[in-house]
């Protein structure tokens, strides 16, 4: 009979496997990170980030523009002062119209602002006698620069490099976080699964076991109790069977939305950690791990900048305390003639050149207090720096613990497992043969499932721990490699 449900038990798993889409846990996350939801959501983002920095690197290129003013009309009376004094009111009727294209470049060494330009300007005298000028600037150079203050442009082009690096390592954190979920998910719908077959087994031995009971108290081999106790045990494993069916259902539901795929048959498949896995990870790895976390992390990343944002504000209090020039200087040609083209011939040399200075007098402390607020405030952000590096130290000491522990965990479980496996087969023919009672029996198999079930949290825990590892690190502890 042993052999029989053994039979059946296999015909069934192979019926159910083939009906069933076979799936790792490397294979449902890469489809995650491929596919899913999370995934798109972590791909806009990274685009969003890049997008940024282009757009702020853009502001550092030469930018050009056409600038234009359609004719203008104007017909009113106007004041005019004559020589004696007296004003005369009188009728003007004009139009006008303007034209220039213009470029400017930003100098992120000095963070000054580079300027050319090209412009025509035509006036048109409708009133009494009517005429027509043009001015033009054919060229006009200029600069702009800012002395002994902050460099916004230098500081600004910094900054949007650093963001755009920070993109870079949240896009990868986003998805080693979704492989984390996948894991949780996938292991829990695979204990929910294996516990399903378990119990499905169960159930067809258990039905068999009441049959043969039904006969054997007809004929007096056994008593009513343990025929009783055998049909109690058939009750349970329905109920169970019921639950779990219904726990798995959802959990499924769940890990294929999760996953973006259909909510098909699936057979989850047991991964264990590589060859390269099977050592457990010295402390000596923690140096290697902690400086990956300071190479790789955007957190550390994000304190990095709001440091160097800090140190900006500081120099900034600094320099505004002393005095600062303004340096603009222009160099140009320009023509006026009734016609366009001798508007460009002999053209005439225009110049200037000016020095802004502002000297901070007496400003009633506000100067030194924005100093010294600066001056903490990079202080703090120093100390942060120092308490994140503290906290990611004691984070990783403690998934290093876990990481190790759960290794050993599978080890242990596993061979539980075998045991109680070997320990069921042998008490599932003591009891065919009437060595041992339906109770001893039935401990054997209750036994089964415990050590299963220990054994795929054992799996569990370590890929949680693993994948911990990553999302805090962004190292691959397996290849020894950063994920950036």
């Amino acid at each position: 009979m042993r052999f029989v449900l053994l039979g059946l038990f296999l015909l069934y798993s192979w019926d159910l496997a083939i009906a069933q889409q076979t799936l790792s846990l490397k294979q449902a996350i890469q489809l995650a990170q491929q596919n899913s939801i999370n995934a798109q959501l972590n791909n806009n983002n990274y685009e969003i980030a890049n997008q940024t920095y282009r757009l702020q690197r853009a502001q550092l290129f030469p930018q050009i523009n056409l600038n234009a003013n359609l004719p203008g009309y104007n017909n009113s009376i106007t004041s005019v002062t004559q020589p004696d004094g007296t004003i005369k009111f009188t009728t003007v009727e004009q139009a006008f119209s303007t034209m220039g294209v213009s470029l400017s470049q930003k100098i992120a060494a000095t963070g000054g602002t580079f300027t050319a330009s090209s412009n025509i300007n035509r006036f048109d005298r409708l009133s009494g006698a009517r005429t027509t000028n043009y001015n033009t600037q054919p060229f006009v150079l200029g600069l702009n620069q800012p002395l002994f203050r902050f460099n916004e442009t230098a500081f600004n082009l910094k900054t949007a490099r650093i963001t755009k690096l920070i993109g870079s390592k949240v896009f990868i954190k986003q998805q080693e976080e979704l492989a984390l979920e996948v894991s949780n998910q996938f292991h829990a719908l695979l204990q929910s699964q294996q516990q399903l077959i378990l119990l499905q087994a169960n159930k067809i031995n258990t039905d068999s076991l009441l049959q043969a009971a039904s006969l054997k108290l007809k004929l007096g081999k056994i008593g009513e109790e343990e025929y009783l106790q055998i049909q109690l045990e058939q009750l349970n494993t329905n109920t169970k069977l019921q639950q779990v069916k219904s726990n798995y259902d959802l959990l499924k539901i769940k890990f294929c939305n999760l996953l973006a795929i259909p909510a098909s048959e699936l057979k989850l498949v047991e991964s264990k950690p590589n060859n390269s896995a099977v050592n457990s990870i010295t402390e000596s790895t923690l140096t290697q791990l902690i400086a990956s976390f300071k190479n790789n992390s955007p957190e550390y990343e994000q304190q990095k900048l709001a440091q160097l944002q800090n140190e900006a504000v500081l120099q900034r209090a600094k320099l505004s305390r002393i005095p600062s020039l303004n340096l603009i200087a222009g160099y140009g040609s320009n023509q006026s003639a009734p016609i366009l083209n001798d508007a460009y011939q002999n053209l005439l040399t225009q110049q200037n050149a000016t020095i802004g200075v502002a000297v901070p007098l007496f400003s009633s402390g506000a100067n030194t207090a924005s100093f010294k607020i600066a001056d903490y405030q990079l202080k703090n952000q120093l100390l942060q720096i120092q308490q994140l590096e503290q906290r990611i130290t004691n984070d990783i000491m403690s998934q290093l613990q876990a990481y190790n522990l759960a290794l050993q965990q599978i080890n242990n479980a596993q061979f539980t497992d075998s045991i109680a496996k070997r320990r069921y087969e042998i008490s599932s023919n003591k009891y065919q043969v009437g060595k041992i009672t339906y109770t001893d029996l039935l401990l054997a198999q209750n036994q089964q499932l415990q050590t299963k079930q220990i054994y795929l949290n054992a799996i569990a825990t370590y890929w949680q721990a693993y994948y911990e590892l990553r999302v805090t690190t962004l190292y691959d502890i397996e290849k020894g490699k950063s994920l950036l």
